[in-house]
């Protein structure tokens, strides 16, 4: 579809009019005309609405073309103005150019006319177009700067005063350089730069974004981030924007992200010693609690030993808490994908609570769904601590009724299972405004929940932040004084029959029988080194003892008939881990035979990797269990 284009034609001859018109409909575009006779007509013409062109015929003696462009500029009018006139000279031509005429045609030269009116209404398009994009500069937050080939400025946007303070004539030409950068060295490279640009191997759509520090007029410094693209007639043309408040608060972001790994390193170190320092006494209180526990005792004294030892395992539990807790905040927890029996460990998680529960004189029930394949892949490890806090929790708010454990099939594929584990009781329930809550850290139900049932209120949020790792999903309901029932959602795939699930590599042993090796134990606390050693003794074994890792091989280096070596990890002087890599490579080929079993507090993928790397064949927790230490005695002192 043509433009069209609305003229004024400021005659009074019908011939000329038609001369006029007959040249005009040659055009590529849609005319819509309206004639002026008289200098009057034409200015309420030039008010009535907006023109794309004016012809005026100068040869009319009461129609003035002067008068006309008089009255035309008093308008500021951009709009192409074409005088016609049967005759033309220097002086007339100057006059009517000065005056504010685009051109001016010889009426013998009429070719002419369509060619001009062609030009100029492309112009004025341009024109247009340049005031429309310089209005719309104006309240652009935005710098525009355009450079030269040879890095001179010869175009700056107004915000460029809004932004750094300076008049648009303070940073044109060389002043740019002058002026927005202290540094002159680096002015000069930026300028080197736009100079050796390949223009002709630069793209139209060329662009790139850098950032650059640039100097305000008052002095300070702001941070621009500029997009370079390549402009018309080799200039490149930069738009500006500032980005001093965002690289601000990106710094202090990042400040504040690294004093929060910092607190954290330092509040997970700090946990991590406290741990050590808590689980070397606790090590002794229940390890002599067992030792006493195996002797003769009268009914009050295996009463009060049981209740230290419940006690014992209870502060450990709060510590295991903590610790997992922190590494969950942290992201250092690890997840295992390992084949398991599912049914089994809700199973055995169910048994283990069983004795609780009957003590309080409730129900404990397991109901499983039957679809549910034998052998799933996962952390059974994760599951059953998931499971202990929730059914633990529930039997603990729980005084008459029952707690039930559900397990169904929610989906089934030949790949995957999607499984819904409900723990429902008939306990104290939750109180409306506390459920949002509740799997918060250090959070209980009532402010006097951990008086009067214990705990820390730790277990709900480790319960949360473990299914949300397990990629699941938690939801509680409640009513206050009938009961809660907390709802898990997850996915498990499905395991194969090749697939073998890991069983615990255990000696049976009717009754634990006098062992009658030589154990050499290397262990920096004198409390914990007489534990050992009267447990060991009493097993009628033969204990040297070392205090740190150099002792230890010392000892091994002078008579090497050790049939086993029980390690600590952290010593003073040498620890465990160097002290091994010694005995496995250093010394005599009897020496590097020695089994070396690691004894630690707790034990990552990390940390078990590092103990194989050093040498050593497998681990015991601190504080013992019993039975763990003689299976791991008997399974490994055979083998040496």
């Amino acid at each position: 579809m043509n433009r069209l284009i609305t003229t004024i034609i400021l005659d009074d001859s019908e011939e000329s009019i038609s001369v006029i018109l007959s040249e005009l409909s040659k055009g590529n575009f849609t005319l819509s005309y309206k004639v002026a006779r008289t200098l009057l007509e034409f200015e309420k013409l030039l008010k009535e609405k907006e023109w794309d062109l004016i012809i005026s015929n100068r040869d009319i003696d009461k129609i003035r073309s002067d008068k006309a462009l008089k009255i035309y500029n008093s308008l500021k009018l951009d709009v192409p103005f074409i005088v016609i006139s049967e005759m033309i000279n220097k002086e007339l031509l100057l006059n009517y150019y000065n005056l504010g005429a685009n051109d001016f045609i010889v009426r013998t030269s009429i070719f002419r006319f369509l060619p001009v009116v062609d030009r100029e209404l492309k112009n004025a398009e341009n024109v247009k177009k340049v005031k429309q994009s310089l209005a719309i500069l104006k309240h652009v937050d935005s710098m525009v700067i355009v450079c030269e080939r040879d890095g001179s400025v010869s175009y700056a946007s107004p915000s460029v005063e809004k932004m750094l303070g300076y008049k648009v004539e303070e940073v044109m030409g060389d002043n740019w350089w002058k002026v927005t950068y202290e540094n002159e060295k680096e002015a000069d490279r930026v300028r080197n730069a736009i100079r050796n640009y390949d223009f002709d191997d630069i793209k139209q759509d060329f662009s790139e974004i850098s950032r650059r520090k640039i100097k305000t007029k008052s002095g300070e410094y702001k941070w621009i981030e500029w997009q370079v693209s390549k402009g018309i007639n080799k200039t490149i043309i930069s738009v500006g924007i500032d980005s001093t408040d965002r690289i601000r608060a990106e710094k202090e972001l990042q400040k504040a992200k690294t004093y929060a790994e910092e607190t954290l390193k330092i509040k997970n170190d700090f946990l991590a010693n406290m741990s050590h320092e808590i689980r070397t006494p606790m090590n002794a209180v229940i390890g002599f609690t067992d030792l006493l526990l195996e002797t003769e005792l009268t009914e009050e004294q295996r009463l009060h030993l049981e209740t230290m030892k419940t006690s014992g395992n209870i502060l450990l539990s709060l510590i295991n808490n903590i610790l997992d807790l922190s590494k969950l905040e942290s992201n250092k927890l690890e997840i295992e994908n390992i084949p398991f029996n599912f049914s089994k460990t809700v199973t055995e998680v169910v048994n283990l609570m069983t004795l609780k529960a009957k003590e309080k004189n409730i129900d404990l029930e397991l109901v499983l769904d039957k679809n549910i394949p034998k052998l799933l892949n996962g952390d059974p490890t994760r599951l059953s601590q998931i499971l202990l806090n929730l059914i633990g929790n529930a039997v603990k708010f729980t005084h008459k009724g029952y707690v039930r454990v559900s397990v169904s099939s929610l989906k089934q594929t030949p790949e995957d299972v999607d499984l819904e584990i409900v723990v429902e009781d008939t306990g104290i329930g939750i109180v409306s405004n506390k459920i949002n809550t509740v799997f918060g850290a250090f959070t209980q139900a009532k402010s006097d929940t951990s008086r009067i049932y214990g705990g820390t209120g730790l277990g709900l949020t480790i319960v949360k932040k473990l299914v949300n790792l397990l990629n699941g999903k938690i939801f509680v309901k409640s009513v206050f004084g009938k009961g809660s029932t907390f709802t898990i959602q997850m996915n498990f795939k499905i395991g194969t029959s090749k697939e073998t699930v890991a069983k615990p590599k255990t000696v049976e042993v009717a009754k634990r029988k006098a062992l009658h090796l030589n154990i050499l134990v290397v262990e920096d606390n004198k409390i914990n080194q007489l534990l050992a050693k009267t447990r060991l003794e009493r097993w009628e074994c033969n204990v040297d003892m070392a205090n740190n890792g150099i002792e230890a091989v010392k000892l091994v280096q002078k008579n090497p008939v050790y049939n086993i070596i029980l390690m600590d990890i952290q010593m003073p002087v040498m620890d465990g881990f160097e002290a091994t890599k010694i005995i496995k490579n250093d010394l005599s080929d009897e020496a590097a035979k020695i089994p070396i079993v690691a004894m630690t507090a707790h034990a990552s993928k990390k940390e078990i990797l590092r103990l194989k790397d050093a040498g050593m064949v497998d681990y015991i927790f601190k504080p013992f269990d019993v039975d763990d230490l003689y299976d791991k005695l008997i399974k490994y002192s055979l083998s040496h």
